[in-house]
């Protein structure tokens, strides 16, 4: 066959078994765009709207994942761990800050802040940290899951978190307009769900390997 038929093959069998984007996932970018239509047609100003917007979805997002990262602790570890508290705790005190300065540059700002020190984070996780891997990728007594494969999910979750970073600092770069930042970071989630599974097909090697 011929090389590039064998690779397009290839990739469109890639491209058949990427998961569907979950209602989930799409529950804050619907909530970001919706909270800035209806902000902006109620005659709120664009920064206010923006902000609020922003905010209003960084709290459905929370809503949307907080059961999930609890119960992945009760199954991992029996209970779950004082720093979802101390997290939750901080998301909760950084949505309140974002209302308090109420400047969009300021919201994005803290969001690349929190992208890096998330990959900052992925990174010890590779490195050897266990506490983070364990608190990132928790696995429970009787599940099998591959050290290389948890790892390899740490590394994909950095170069997720740095491509937020870097979409979102562009944006700031270029001075885009609030309403194309909104409809940006809208998509963005969509499109990092793909690349996330297509990379994960992509590069990771077959489990049979690690069990030789």
């Amino acid at each position: 066959m011929n090389p590039l038929r064998r690779l397009s093959l290839y990739l469109w069998l890639l491209l058949r078994h990427l998961p569907p984007v979950s209602p989930g996932r799409l529950l804050m970018p619907g909530v970001f765009i919706g909270s800035w239509t209806t902000f902006r047609m109620s005659g709120v100003s664009e920064p206010v709207a923006f902000v609020w917007a922003g905010v209003l979805a960084q709290a459905t997002h929370l809503w949307a994942v907080l059961p999930v990262a609890v119960w992945r602790q009760r199954q991992a570890f029996g209970s779950a761990k004082s720093s979802v508290r101390w997290a939750v705790a901080f998301y909760l005190g950084t949505m309140a800050f974002q209302i308090w300065w109420c400047e969009p540059w300021m919201s994005q700002r803290l969001v690349s802040i929190y992208c890096a020190g998330y990959a900052a984070m992925m990174a010890l996780g590779v490195w050897g940290d266990s506490d983070v891997l364990d608190r990132t990728v928790p696995v429970s007594k009787n599940t099998d899951m591959p050290l290389v494969f948890r790892c390899h999910l740490l590394m994909l979750y950095a170069f997720v978190a740095i491509l937020v970073l870097a979409t979102n600092e562009t944006l700031l770069v270029i001075d885009a307009t609030l309403s194309s930042r909104v409809v940006t970071i809208s998509l963005l989630p969509i499109a990092l769900h793909y690349f996330f599974h297509f990379g994960l097909l992509l590069t990771y090697p077959p489990l049979d390997k690690h069990n030789d």
